[in-house]
C-alpha cells in the first residue's frame, strides 16, 4: 500500500490547518488556561497582566533553556530576558521549578484529550488516525512545550517526573489497544509497534531542524506515519 492510497475520510480533521483552527491551547487562550489552573500560586490578580507576564516567562524559558539547560537557567536570566523585575517574576511564578510543572501540566492536558478522543471512536481506523494526527499536530503547534518536557523531565520533582513519563506510556498503551482492535488475530507485539510509532511522532518535535523542508509537511508526515503503521501490521485500508 502506498502512502498516496491513504484517505483522510476517517478523521474529524483532514489537515493540519483544520486541526490548528480548532485547537484551544495556543496564543493568549493558552496562558489564560494556565492562569485559571494556577490562581492559588499566581499573585497577579488581573488576568490580562498575568497572561502577559506568563507569556513572557515561557517564551524566555523556551529561548534560554535550549542554550544552557533549564537547570542552569536562573531567575535572573529570566528577568533579563523578559524585562520583568524579580518581584514581577515571583508574582507570576512561585519558583523556577513551577515553570517545569506548568509545562508538564499543559502537555498532560493535551495528551489526555488526544487519548480520550481516540478511545471514544468506535472505528479503529478512525481511532488510529485521531491519536496519530492529534499527537503529531498538537506537538507541532506546541513544539517548544513538548520539546522542553522531553528534555527537562529530569528537572521535575519525583512525582511529577513519574507523571511526565506516564504520558508517553499512556499514548503507547492506547495506540497498542487500537492496533489490536485493527488486527485482533495478529501475532505481532502491538506494544512494540505502538512504541515505535510514538517514537516516530516524537522525532518531529524533538528534532524539528530535520523537518523544515517544504517537501516534508506535517500533513505528509502524518500520512507517511499512518502508512508505515498499516504496512507494519499488514492492514489494508479501504
Amino acid at each position: 500500500m502506498s502512502s498516496s492510497a491513504l484517505q483522510l475520510q476517517h478523521s474529524n480533521y483532514n489537515t493540519f490547518i483544520e486541526f490548528e483552527n480548532g485547537f484551544e491551547y495556543q496564543g493568549e487562550r493558552l496562558y489564560s488556561i494556565i492562569f485559571e489552573r494556577n490562581k492559588e500560586t499566581i499573585k497577579v490578580n488581573k488576568e490580562k497582566f498575568a497572561v502577559r507576564n506568563l507569556q513572557k516567562i515561557f517564551n524566555a524559558t523556551f529561548s534560554i533553556s535550549p542554550k544552557i539547560g533549564f537547570q542552569a537557567m536562573s531567575l535572573r536570566d529570566l528577568s533579563a530576558e523578559t524585562g520583568l523585575s524579580m518581584g514581577g517574576l515571583y508574582s507570576s511564578i512561585a519558583s523556577k521549578e513551577a515553570i517545569a510543572i506548568m509545562v508538564k501540566d499543559v502537555v498532560a492536558i493535551v495528551c489526555d484529550e488526544i487519548v480520550e478522543n481516540s478511545m471514544a471512536k468506535d472505528d479503529p481506523v478512525e481511532a488510529l488516525q485521531t491519536i496519530v494526527r492529534g499527537y503529531l499536530y498538537s506537538s507541532t503547534i506546541m513544539q517548544s512545550w513538548f520539546n522542553f518536557l522531553y528534555f527537562e523531565t529530569k528537572s521535575l520533582p519525583d512525582l511529577e517526573q513519574e507523571a511526565s513519563k506516564n504520558l508517553e506510556l499512556e499514548q503507547v498503551t492506547a495506540m497498542a489497544k487500537i492496533l489490536r482492535n485493527l488486527k485482533p488475530d495478529s501475532d505481532l507485539d502491538m506494544e512494540f509497534v505502538a512504541t515505535m510509532a510514538v517514537s516516530l511522532i516524537q522525532e518531529r518535535y524533538v528534532k524539528p531542524w530535520k523537518h523544515h523542508q517544504p517537501k516534508t509537511t506535517v500533513d505528509q508526515y502524518a500520512v507517511d506515519c499512518l502508512a508505515l503503521i498499516y504496512k507494519t501490521i499488514d492492514y489494508q485500508i479501504d
